[in-house]
């Protein structure tokens, strides 16, 4: 027997880091819009204690998801096929999304708690240099969540909904990834981030409109110091022709009001892609 879920990927507009020694309490507050493209997991038992990942057709090692479903059920094996419609490791939740889309499946398979599965993608998240709030904001329901306390979705993390959506918006991806991992290990940056997201956060709860959104992430990714010339650059020239647009966090990435035609029109080499926000269910199917 074969499941299938769905989990959406997530785009973090502004946040502010909480490390502390109990992993249930680490995580970040802030802001971000959860996305209708993401990840999508189908996963069959296998008769061994072999787990097979492969995302988007090719074998992969996988270690967030590997150690999830080893942690959920062990001594039990798993195909698991992940097709993510975002690219990996640019500030899209996708290391969230795609644990966690595997880990309900086994949940479900096994007739585990659903929580099993996002209490153990969230250790896994947090102590393998994944992200620091994707799951929280992607187990939310809302379209534009507000992360209102850190940690372990319904143990210490409490999101709620900004009550703001986005029916189209666009992604501009660069060819170089931001290292997530690096920049997470980073102490000085990690104290600039807290700092700046503190008051980036405040500044989009003063003004919680489409307007404030992109202002306050605007106001975090240029004080923090993460923009590169090229993301500099392809930002100025998107406000130029009137649009809204912001830097996902964390990644070599944007994403913006502006059409796909229009984007397509000023930029080369880069990849693009369309979605809105989602404020629907996850599901799990058995297929």
């Amino acid at each position: 027997m074969k499941y299938k879920a769905f989990v959406p990927g997530h785009i973090s507009c502004i946040f502010r880091p909480f490390r502390t020694d109990d992993v249930t309490t680490t995580g970040s507050t802030g802001f971000g819009i959860r996305l209708n493209l993401g990840c999508t997991a189908t996963v069959w038992e296998r008769d061994d204690e072999i787990i097979n990942i492969s995302i988007n057709g090719r074998r992969s090692e996988a270690s967030i998801t590997h150690a999830a479903v080893e942690a959920i059920a062990p001594g039990k094996g798993f195909e698991i096929r992940l097709k993510h419609d975002l690219p990996l490791g640019q500030g899209f939740g996708a290391s969230a999304s795609g644990t966690y889309a595997a880990t309900l499946c086994v949940a479900d398979l096994l007739e585990l708690d659903r929580k099993d599965a996002l209490s153990v993608t969230h250790r896994m998240e947090c102590t393998m240099g994944g992200g620091l709030g994707d799951l929280l904001a992607i187990d939310s329901g809302f379209g534009v969540p507000i992360r209102e306390s850190a940690g372990m979705p319904y143990v210490s993390g409490r999101t709620s909904d900004s009550g703001l959506s986005f029916e189209k918006l666009s992604l501009l991806v660069f060819k170089e990834p931001l290292s997530t991992k690096s920049v997470l290990s980073d102490e000085e940056m990690m104290s600039r981030i807290a700092r700046e997201g503190d008051k980036s956060t405040s500044m989009f709860a003063s003004d919680r409109t489409v307007d404030g959104l992109f202002k306050a992430s605007n106001s975090f990714s240029e004080e923090i110091g993460l923009e590169s010339d090229e993301m500099k650059g392809a930002l100025s020239g998107i406000r130029k022709e009137g649009y809204k647009a912001g830097m996902c966090m964390l990644g070599n990435s944007i994403f913006t009001t502006a059409p796909y035609d229009v984007l397509n029109d000023m930029f080369q080499d880069v990849q693009l892609l369309s979605c809105g926000s989602y404020a629907g269910p996850i599901e799990v199917t058995r297929i």
